[in-house]
């Protein structure tokens, strides 16, 4: 059913809907492919299916164009964290796993059209970031504000910026090293209310 998937939406929002992120197991045909499980997530981008099998993490494409210098995220959460954490497929006692939440800022070139899930933290063409730091678990609607901190030598092309060749996204997951099949199942996270407040041009 619709509501059992990893990301479905939800009405029990801070106002009205709101998303919920699970993170579950992807039982035998999973394991069988060494993808024991699926953090539910939701990002600004596209997923490229005939990739998903062969290499997840690059089949996740972050970004979508702005023309706009970004300056804070903001929005609620509410966080629980599943009962055992795994290593792909593997038990890891005293480990708690965690959600994530950020945005990344980056410049597009010839070479360089989307970052994916091997380098939207570690490409050159990162320009800023805005992560949360030490999510916590809450039962109550928690208020965050993320400020864009700006990678050491970078700086912004003022006209490439109004032709469209920089690109923003916005992600969030219910398991922070999801990507490679590292959390808990159970893990849960409501997000509600996001804005991306940017900086005006004029």
């Amino acid at each position: 059913a619709p509501k059992d998937f990893p990301t479905v939406s939800d009405n029990n929002g801070l106002k009205g809907k709101c998303v919920k992120l699970t993170t579950l197991s992807t039982g035998k045909f999973g394991a069988d492919l060494k993808m024991p499980i699926a953090a539910g997530n939701l990002f600004m981008g596209t997923f490229n299916a005939l990739t998903a099998v062969s290499n997840a993490l690059k089949a996740t494409q972050f970004g979508m164009p702005f023309e706009y210098e970004p300056l804070y995220i903001t929005g609620y959460y509410k966080y629980k964290a599943g009962e055992i954490f795994s290593e792909n497929g593997v038990n890891v006692s005293g480990k708690k796993d965690e959600c994530d939440i950020y945005a990344i800022f980056y410049e597009t070139d010839k070479d360089t059209k989307m970052l994916d899930g091997t380098n939207n933290f570690t490409s050159p063409n990162l320009v800023s970031i805005a992560r949360i730091n030490n999510p916590k678990e809450t039962e109550q609607w928690t208020s965050f504000y993320i400020p864009f901190i700006m990678q050491p030598g970078k700086t912004i092309d003022q006209e490439k910026l109004k032709k469209g060749g920089y690109n923003v996204a916005i992600v969030f997951s219910s398991s922070k090293d999801g990507g490679n099949f590292n959390g808990a199942i159970g893990s849960t996270l409501y997000i509600d209310e996001v804005e991306l407040i940017y900086k005006s041009n004029e």
